[in-house]
């Protein structure tokens, strides 16, 4: 603010009302007082009635989803303001610039909405802001900058891909031991039609469809079975110690998420361990449980986790204690340790059934373990779909 000039231009004017006699330049120089200290009040009013906020609270994206960062501008001045610039701080690794700007004028109390586009290439954690703001008026002689922490984080998931075919749907029990718990039909999964058959529900009657097709047709519903899951993923670094070491732990962390996905969808019970480095090494360990927030939870964790340095597959295994009766373990790691193995037989035994699935460069195809009753599976990802090979 030019509050030198505005003193000396204070001082002639002073000097001008005490010593001369000059009648037009003492209007001139009142107006241009006058004008002076309105654009000075303006100003400072634009300061004071100035909003920014973003319009997103939390952000979550998927890998390769487009969604837009929203900045709202809100103007609380009874008066228009005529130019304000808004620079809004990203991230390269989820949009194309690093400061998007933007030229926006309001009328009295009106709010504008700015955005621009945002897609996350990788999963992890990034950050969106701080927001400036540059005002200048219409002379050019009062002007300020302002930051505004406008700062979010935003979590980008990992790949989630369909399974080709997973070997456990949802209508079928979970392995092939004897189910303690009850199967029933989930209405929320329909699976087909079928004529009606005396005995049939009349809730289960598609009237819709009877009435094109002429005949009475009832709905068929897919089994779900009261049976949870575990998915435990091995990130220990040393076993992934071969060519394109990254790329096979990305593999495996989006291999982990898609399982979840995919039981979250069939609205199965499933739990999450790890060994991984988030601030520390450390294993995560998500009891079974079901739900939005469940998966958000998980989903999150997997956004940013890196892999352990200090802590083995072995460990994971060791938080496999008091399990219900029938929950199903589903291994995903780039080979098993035969070390591992007696004391998976011993989960096995205990009413567990057991999937390996195995990835990467290291398989080991002269071990066969379905003699001992487990599955295992070769894993890999062809054009956004996870196939699957009995080993």
């Amino acid at each position: 603010m030019p509050w030198g000039s505005f003193f000396i231009a204070f001082i002639f004017l002073l000097f001008n009302f005490l010593f001369l006699d000059f009648p037009g330049a003492k209007i001139i120089l009142y107006a241009s007082f006058i004008f002076f200290l309105v654009n000075y009040l303006y100003y400072r009013f634009v300061i004071n009635s100035i909003k920014i906020e973003r319009a997103n609270k939390e952000y979550f994206l998927f890998s390769g989803i487009n969604e837009n960062s929203i900045i709202n501008v809100y103007n609380s001045f009874f008066l228009p303001i005529h130019g304000l610039i808004v620079n809004d701080q990203s991230d390269l690794n989820i949009s194309v610039r690093q400061v998007y700007s933007f030229l926006v004028s309001l009328k009295g109390k009106e709010k504008k909405e700015i955005f621009y586009s945002i897609c996350g290439k990788k999963r992890g954690l990034y950050l969106i802001g701080p927001t400036t703001i540059k005002f200048t008026d219409i002379c050019g002689i009062f002007s300020f900058e302002m930051e505004i922490d406008t700062k979010r984080e935003i979590v980008v998931f990992p790949n989630i891909y369909k399974f080709y075919e997973l070997p456990y749907k949802s209508q079928q029990p979970q392995g092939a031991f004897r189910n303690k718990l009850p199967i029933y039909e989930d209405v929320s999964l329909i699976k087909g039609l079928k004529e009606y058959q005396p005995g049939d529900e009349l809730k289960r009657i598609n009237w819709k469809i009877s009435a094109r097709q002429n005949k009475i047709l009832v709905n068929t519903y897919q089994y779900s079975v009261s049976l949870d899951s575990i998915i435990i993923l091995n990130l220990f670094e040393e076993d992934y110690d071969f060519r394109e070491k990254s790329y096979y732990i990305e593999t495996a962390i989006d291999i982990a998420t898609s399982l979840v996905y995919y039981l979250q969808e069939r609205k199965q019970n499933y739990g999450f361990i790890a060994n991984a480095k988030t601030n520390e090494d450390k294993i995560l360990n998500f009891p079974p449980a079901n739900g939005n927030e469940h998966l958000i939870n998980i989903v999150s964790n997997l956004s940013i986790i890196e892999p352990s340095k200090n802590i083995s597959f072995s460990e994971n295994l060791k938080e496999l204690k008091n399990l219900k009766w029938g929950v199903s373990l589903y291994l995903i790691t780039p080979e098993l340790k035969e070390g591992d193995i007696p004391y998976l037989i011993e989960i096995n035994k205990s009413g567990h059934p057991i999937n390996i699935f195995n990835f990467g460069p290291r398989i080991n195809r002269e071990v066969d373990l379905r003699d001992v009753g487990f599955s295992r599976y070769f894993l890999e990802v062809e054009s956004g779909i996870i196939k699957m090979l009995n080993l």
